[in-house]
């Protein structure tokens, strides 16, 4: 009982903590309006062999199925999930998605993009796990997907360089 205890009162003063969030930042060689392009195009996700999103557009409140690969081999799991704020002014991409109402298990993922200069674009990539499965390290291979986030910034990286140095 006193176990039950704990976690309740530790989900209640701290609902959105997870030892499982993940968090990458990652430096783009190219223009912020290149790099956006490129992320908000959704069909068009090849450089992406970690995750794929798949709705009829990238708007808030837009439903669609997220596509989680976790090894890179093309053997895909769907999850359902919802758009939250996508704005092009503030190069802002999130989504989220939940399992019995966020008590079990919630994810919201954020992708944002900031110009250092010109020339160079910040990509912040992040995910906030809620629920009682994160907090007892259940329900999704935590430490693939701070791996996969990585891997997937790397490779838009490199994708949208190759386009920009192609362009100069």
């Amino acid at each position: 009982a006193t176990i039950s205890l704990t976690i309740f009162k530790r989900v209640r003063l701290h609902p959105k903590m997870s030892r499982h969030n993940i968090s990458h930042e990652t430096l783009i060689e190219a223009p912020i309006d290149l790099v956006w392009k490129e992320l908000i195009a959704i069909d068009d996700w090849e450089w992406n062999r970690w995750t794929r999103l798949k709705a009829t557009e990238p708007v808030e409140g837009t439903s669609g199925k997220l596509m989680a690969c976790y090894e890179g081999d093309d053997k895909w799991q769907e999850f359902d999930f919802v758009f939250g704020p996508v704005s092009e002014s503030l190069h802002l991409m999130t989504w989220q998605g939940s399992v019995a109402g966020g008590c079990l298990f919630s994810g919201y993922h954020t992708m944002q993009l900031e110009s250092v200069n010109d020339k160079q674009t910040k990509l912040i990539h992040k995910e906030r796990f809620g629920g009682v499965l994160p907090m007892v390290g259940a329900g999704l291979p935590y430490k693939t997907l701070n791996r996969n986030y990585l891997l997937m910034n790397e490779s838009l990286k490199e994708t949208v360089e190759k386009k920009s140095k192609n362009k100069t």
